[in-house]
């Protein structure tokens, strides 16, 4: 999968790749190779081992490490293109955001405090009453120009000191991705199976991957028939604000039809499963021995586990 090209090249076509390949097996991925019952508890250990570090430099490294996990676990490049624009827009909100508001309400506060002198000066042929309202006009902008740099230098003070925690909330969010779209639905049931989770949690998390590209298509299918049967707008306004409008009304319009579609195809599948003994084998402990054969934990993953705690002690220790 080549992560470049998601920069320039984003189409339906590759979501619904990704998608598909994320509901369904995907045997490349390395974390999809080992033991589904190992990757479950590496998961939960490895989300607790980031909070252990307070420096940036080894959470770097366990950040680096995770995103290659994630590559050579075959992560959707839209998932992680999600999870990095959370991030820049995080510390963007510190820098730019937090600044220029506090910078604007400054600015408006300060002509608010001499709106009389400056609403004197409005259609006055003085010139003495004109350079005045004028005078107080260039302080409210130097006024909140000044405090949106302060607020800035703040803000990229306070990004300073919450980058680690950043850092460790990235590392929880790419190690997530890289198991749980490594993973078929198929083998993530059966490890939380043996592991004890109640089967009616299990079949849900199987069906709900199961149905989300089949969601995906459906309401795909949906927009279309809308756009379809309505008209584009002839001029799409300032920055084609008009355009975006209509895009927005045709996805609310599909919304309706889709949740009708869900409860339908809901309602089958409960009928279904009931007409094969679903109700019935949720508490039979041969139904659970039966789905669960063949799960073995080998050298491999035992293998895997302890080397990523060696490379954890090894940051550690060197950092």
């Amino acid at each position: 999968m080549k992560y470049l090209s998601a920069l320039t090249d984003v189409s339906i076509a590759d979501v619904k790749v990704d998608l598909m390949r994320t509901a369904y097996d995907n045997d490349r991925a390395l974390l999809n190779t080992f033991d589904p019952r190992v990757v479950l508890l590496w998961s939960v250990l490895f989300m607790i081992v980031p909070w252990l570090f307070y420096d940036t430099l080894p959470l770097a490294i366990l950040l680096a490490a995770a995103l290659v996990l994630a590559a050579l676990s075959q992560v959707s490049k839209y998932l992680l293109a999600l999870l990095l624009i959370g991030e820049v827009t995080n510390i963007g909100f510190f820098v730019v955001v937090v600044p220029v508001v506090g910078g604007t309400i400054r600015a408006l506060e300060y002509l608010g405090d001499n709106a009389d002198r400056v609403a004197a000066g409005v259609g006055e042929a003085d010139p003495g009453v004109v350079l005045e309202a004028g005078s107080i006009v260039l302080a409210a902008a130097g006024s909140g120009v000044h405090t949106a740099t302060t607020s800035q230098e703040v803000g990229i003070d306070a990004v300073g000191a919450v980058i680690p925690f950043f850092l460790k909330l990235t590392i929880i969010s790419v190690i997530s991705l890289a198991v749980f779209s490594a993973m078929s639905p198929r083998k993530l049931s059966k490890g939380m199976l043996r592991l004890g989770v109640p089967r009616q949690l299990t079949f849900a998390i199987a069906y709900g991957y199961r149905m989300m590209p089949l969601l995906v298509e459906e309401y795909h299918g949906l927009v279309n028939s809308f756009r379809l049967r309505s008209k584009v707008p002839e001029n799409p306004g300032l920055l084609r604000w008009r355009y975006f409008y209509y895009l927005l009304k045709l996805s609310v319009k599909a919304f309706y039809p889709l949740i009708f579609d869900v409860a339908k195809r809901a309602r089958v599948t409960v009928e279904a499963m009931e007409t094969r003994g679903f109700s019935r084998s949720l508490g039979d402990p041969e139904s659970r021995a039966l789905r669960t054969e063949g799960m073995l934990i080998r050298t491999r993953d035992v293998t895997f586990v302890f080397g990523s705690l060696l490379f954890v002690a090894a940051v550690w220790a060197f950092t």
